[in-house]
């Protein structure tokens, strides 16, 4: 750490920004902790061993939702940070008294254990990681992202019928008490088949905070669980998944939440969902073709719906030339690189129709069409009503 921090007025500073508990440890010993405290509420011994054998930067979650972190200060003299207890939902019921347990609390001590408690913020792990990242990057100048703590794409097995679908990093984005324009982002993701833009986004959603929807930590994920599900699904089916595929999605994701009993499962199972949803859009919207080029094309083509790209200028992003490519593209996938290329922005147009209020002509801008008129004829074509029915008639946008 650079010479110019005192150690113990930045972590003073910190609790001050975040009402996080923060301990310095020196040689196994705790010796500076913010807030003020005794003994009685110093982290239990078996976690801080947990984070004093782990990496650099690290975290632990109990089996009942409470979050710790730790970060290195230096290897040499032995010096730790370790930070919290933090947790999703406040601290009471079944998980006081767990916590009560892993403190050692006798009864005459709980009223004091409580009032330190009490003081503690609820916020969600995304957000925990990256606060823990953040202090790393202030002591260390070293750039971390949550996505070097908890995995992109994973695959849970467990029998004959389990998911073995590939995931996405723990979020609560679709608590009906959180930022409708956060909620409407992320089920829009999902209705475009756009797994990819989770990425983007996650960072702005780890700083909203999860209503409480569960009496104990675990409740609360298996709700969020049934919450998320429900709304992936039915932004799934808007998208354009069908119905049969979608609710035995669904049905697997709720079976699974239902028999997991411990509380990292489930995050990881939450981690899934949107992702998932999302990646079965994208997979049914996408020509089916092993051809890397020619999935190359269509990625090129589906991503410049708002640039006037030609034949030309997909054959050139490729490597082929505009003769060869487009003969090509028509012998393998049965279509005009330029039907394609068509069909594309009138899809992009659709959801524009549908999920905003922008007026034809902007959207027709928008697409490159040579003019609005160019864009209704366009789109009447391809769905078989004009886009202003299409925008009016919700049973039209769930059945095109």
């Amino acid at each position: 750490m650079d010479a110019k921090y005192n150690i113990q007025d930045f972590i003073y500073m910190y609790y001050l920004d975040c009402n996080i508990p923060v301990y310095l440890y020196r040689q196994g010993q705790m010796v500076f902790c913010v807030p003020e405290q005794t003994e009685l509420t110093f982290p239990p011994k078996k976690y801080t061993d947990l984070l004093f054998s782990n990496k650099k930067i690290s975290y632990i979650s109990t089996e009942y939702g409470v979050h710790f972190g730790g970060l290195v200060l230096d290897e040499i003299s032995d010096s730790f940070l370790i930070f919290g207890p933090v947790g999703d939902i406040p601290f009471e019921g079944p998980d006081l008294v767990r916590l009560y347990k892993d403190y050692v609390i006798c009864a005459s001590e709980t009223s004091c254990f409580q009032k330190f408690i009490g003081k503690i913020p609820q916020i969600s792990l995304t957000t925990f990681i990256t606060k823990l990242a953040f202090i790393n990057y202030c002591l260390y100048g070293e750039k971390l992202s949550i996505y070097d703590f908890l995995p992109i794409e994973t695959t849970m097995l467990s029998d004959a019928s389990s998911l073995a679908e590939e995931g996405y990093q723990k979020n609560e984005d679709f608590m009906h008490n959180r930022s409708y324009e956060i909620e409407g982002t992320v089920l829009n993701l999902i209705r475009s088949g756009n797994p990819d833009g989770f990425r983007e986004i996650q960072e702005n959603i780890a700083i909203y905070n999860v209503g409480i929807t569960g009496s104990t930590a675990l409740q609360q994920l298996k709700n969020a669980i049934i919450i998320t599900t429900t709304l992936s699904t039915r932004a799934a089916i808007d998208g354009g998944l069908d119905y049969d595929t979608a609710y035995q999605l669904s049905d697997r994701f709720l079976k699974s939440a239902n028999e997991m009993q411990n509380i990292n499962d489930l995050y990881a199972l939450l981690s899934k969902i949107g992702y998932t949803f999302a990646k079965k859009v994208y997979e049914i919207k996408l020509p089916t073709t092993s051809n890397d080029q020619l999935q190359k094309a269509i990625q090129f083509i589906q991503q410049n719906t708002n640039r006037h790209i030609t034949v030309a200028d997909v054959a050139g992003h490729v490597g082929f030339s505009r003769s060869y490519f487009s003969a090509y593209f028509k012998k393998e996938l049965g279509f005009s690189v330029g039907a394609f290329i068509a069909r594309c922005k009138l899809e992009e147009g659709r959801k524009l129709l549908q999920y905003t209020n922008k007026p034809l002509s902007t959207i027709s801008n928008y697409l490159c069409f040579a003019s609005q008129s160019h864009f209704q004829t366009s789109f009447k074509k391809q769905f078989g009503v004009t886009p202003m029915q299409y925008r009016k008639n919700p049973i039209l946008n769930n059945r095109l």
